[in-house]
């Protein structure tokens, strides 16, 4: 992808300097944004011939997203389909980085939106309440699409009092447990499979944490900087609680349930695997992350999205890797965790009728097939994500059906779950992944400081 070629007048005409210093200075940390012509060359995927598609729109588009340079690779292979297939609509990228959420609400409220942007799935309610997206419903009516071509609860992600605000939640995914095969079975632990507990996942841990003298974390002289891990503490942390009967909140009541004694010891759980068991560091700040520890052969397992999947298949050389789901608790039940991110047309959007047509391509089936090929995203249209070319591809990870485990729960859908998660969730929970304070003291701080905000909220 080029970052200063190409054409980026669509871009450039809604980005001002002094709109752009906005959006660099807005709150919640430092954004950096960056301009790129989405065309680079990149053509594997692409099916059908340039103009051979009829599109009702013309005109060039910017088109918000965040990834990095794997996930850029991909998003350009779609992109350069798009455009192979028709051409009167060109595509550039307008790149948010740190707060994701803060670029894009801050560009809104400039008048500087990208066409079509993306949105991560837990906050999308809360962009529609700003009146920050347009209502696509009569588009999806008009073009006869239809919800039974997809899986349901993905489509209807974005669904909110009754409107659809994005069509498909084409980036949607499970998450799973990823774990090196060759490692585990080299220190003598069994390898986890399907029904495999918490426990078990406590047992594979202990077994594989071991320094390069090959002393574990509770004997004396144990070296956590050159140590191999048994896990990674997780930072998607609302299945461990699931799996034990545990809810975050009450949306018939309005009122968190993190207090529960089911969600405490989950909470207790994973704070002993950082600071009592100690197979796993209690990383995101100065360390490098799970993904470098677990292309660096330094992590057993480690649970995680589907969309590192690019960065793994190109960088891992030495051992064999593959997924399973996450372990089980005492409901003795699967959960896991789906989420996506999706493409909304944000208010103020100065070309919705190119934007939308470019948002088409995204539900179809080339371009879903390239994202689930790629190892990007989950296929969110039947016919892409049951394609053999998807499912069988032949590369890692081999047991892809994983990630379309339909036993799987999303997160609290409501506008308020930004505003709780980054205010609340997040300072609080940092206490106990710190060792700073134990779960039951921070748990009930969390529920009262949540019901405070969602005690009326209103409901839908």
């Amino acid at each position: 992808m080029n970052s200063s070629g190409g054409n980026t007048r669509g871009i450039r005409r809604g980005l001002t300097r002094r709109a752009m210093a906005r959006v660099a200075a807005g709150g919640g940390g430092t954004l950096a944004l960056a301009l790129s012509a989405a065309c680079g060359g990149a053509r594997a995927g692409e099916q059908g011939k340039k103009g051979a598609t009829t599109v009702a729109a013309s005109g060039t588009i910017s088109v918000g997203l965040w990834g990095s340079a794997f996930s850029d690779q991909v998003d350009g292979k779609v992109i350069a389909a798009f455009h192979n297939r028709q051409d009167k609509v060109k595509v550039d990228v307008l790149k948010y980085q740190g707060n994701t959420f803060t670029a894009l609400t801050t560009l809104i409220a400039g008048g500087t939106p990208p066409d079509t942007g993306l949105v991560d799935g837990y906050y999308v309610r809360s962009l529609i309440k700003q009146s920050g997206a347009i209502d696509l419903t009569a588009r999806i009516q008009r073009d006869g699409i239809k919800k039974d071509d997809y899986v349901e609860a993905w489509f209807d992600e974005f669904l909110y009092k009754g409107k659809y605000y994005n069509f498909p939640n084409m980036r949607g995914g499970n998450a799973a447990m990823f774990y090196n095969k060759n490692l585990i079975e080299k220190m003598g632990a069994k390898l986890p499979k399907e029904g495999w507990t918490m426990d078990e996942w406590l047992q594979i841990a202990q077994t594989t944490t071991r320094d390069i003298k090959g002393l574990g974390p509770n004997q004396g002289g144990f070296d956590p900087g050159t140590a191999t891990f048994g896990t990674e503490r997780p930072g998607l942390w609302w299945p461990f609680l699931w799996v034990n009967g545990a809810e975050l909140v009450d949306l018939d009541k309005n009122v968190c349930t993190l207090d529960s004694a089911a969600a405490v010891s989950s909470l207790q759980f994973v704070q002993d695997l950082v600071h009592k068991h100690k197979v796993a560091r209690n990383a995101f700040q100065g360390v490098p992350g799970g993904a470098d520890l677990f292309i660096q052969g330094r992590l057993a397992t480690w649970w995680n999205w589907f969309t590192d999947i690019p960065r793994l298949r190109q960088e891992i050389k030495d051992f064999e890797w593959d997924v399973v789901v996450t372990p089980v608790g005492s409901t003795r039940k699967q959960t896991g965790l789906y989420k996506g991110n999706g493409q909304t047309i944000p208010t103020g959007s100065k070309n919705p009728d190119a934007a939308w047509e470019y948002m088409k391509f995204l539900g179809s089936y080339d371009s879903m097939l390239i994202y689930g090929m790629e190892g990007r995203f989950i296929p969110g249209l039947k016919k892409a994500n049951q394609d053999p070319q998807y499912v069988k591809s032949g590369l890692p990870p081999r047991n892809m059906s994983v990630f379309a485990d339909p036993r799987i729960k999303t997160l609290p859908l409501m506008p308020e779950y930004a505003q709780i998660e980054s205010e609340i969730w997040n300072p609080n929970l940092n206490k106990i992944w710190n060792n700073e304070a134990t779960p039951k003291e921070v748990a009930s701080e969390i529920a009262r400081l949540t019901n405070d905000v969602i005690r009326n909220r209103e409901k839908y």
